[in-house]
């Protein structure tokens, strides 16, 4: 069984609505969420596909899809656009804010040490660290 399906069922009933899969290059983490996507059918987002190098209006755009979406889960791969050195959106920030109103699976590039989920951005110099104090975000490490 795939380990998604427990942490969706137990998000279901939980105000924390969203999961994490994180891990480095290579460890799975696409793997788990396309074997989640095609064991349910629920489709996933690839974000930089859907907004290329401009994500200048993705809160609205992924508000009002949410809006008319019809899944209990929203699956999201692939989200440099959020991350890219002249994007203003704060990542971990998005991704809460979209889990206020469905179930986020997303895949996360990085690691937890420290207390901190840190999150590697490829190309370019810094990764994104953001402090776990008083989260209350579900992972799955891969």
């Amino acid at each position: 069984m795939n380990p998604l399906t427990a942490e969706i069922a137990t998000a279901q009933n939980s105000d924390n609505k969203l999961i994490l899969i994180i891990g480095g290059p290579g460890s799975g983490k696409s793997k788990l969420i396309h074997d989640y996507s095609n064991e349910t059918g629920i489709p996933i987002l690839n974000l930089d596909q859907i907004f290329k190098d401009d994500c200048s209006e993705i809160i609205t755009v992924m508000n009002d899809f949410i809006d008319n979406y019809d899944k209990e889960v929203l699956l999201l791969d692939n989200k440099r656009v959020l991350y890219a050195k002249d994007s203003n959106i704060d990542m971990l920030t998005f991704l809460k804010e979209l889990a206020k109103k469905i179930i986020v699976v997303a895949t996360w590039n990085g690691t937890i040490a420290d207390n901190k989920l840190i999150h590697i951005r490829s190309k370019l110099p810094a990764n994104l660290e953001y402090s776990l104090k008083n989260e209350q975000i579900k992972f799955i490490k891969c």
